[in-house]
């Protein structure tokens, strides 16, 4: 298993509620997308890591406070990060085909972070 902690949930203009101008989410887009997959080269290096070809993807979004949040938002915000994870090599491909991803929300108080866990 290999499991990549990045700080934060995903920027808030990659929500699909955003109402941002295009380029900015684009810029957003591409910096999540290269800091994930930098950090899960890091993570799988000196690891003897090969991408299987059904990847199960665990994503745990660690909330700071106990305000609502929806589930399926965060993770369309996260497809990005999948992206770089796909980018990096720990993942073939993020179709339904190699990959399946399961999202949850834990609350910890005063932590923010995204824990994302390839097996």
């Amino acid at each position: 298993m290999l499991r990549i902690e990045l700080p934060g949930l995903p920027p808030k203009e990659l929500s699909p509620n955003a109402r941002v101008h295009w380029r900015k989410k684009a810029d957003e887009t591409k910096l999540y997308r290269c800091d994930t997959g930098w950090r899960a080269i890091f993570a799988k290096d000196g690891k003897d890591w090969l991408a299987p070809d059904m990847a199960k993807v665990d994503v745990t979004f660690v909330v700071p406070d106990k305000r609502r949040r929806d589930k399926t938002n965060l993770a369309a915000s996260f497809k990005a990060a999948l992206d770089g994870l796909v980018d990096a090599g720990v993942i073939k491909d993020d179709s339904h085909d190699h990959c399946d991803d399961q999202y949850h929300i834990r609350y910890e108080k005063g932590k923010s972070m995204t824990i994302v866990e390839v097996s």
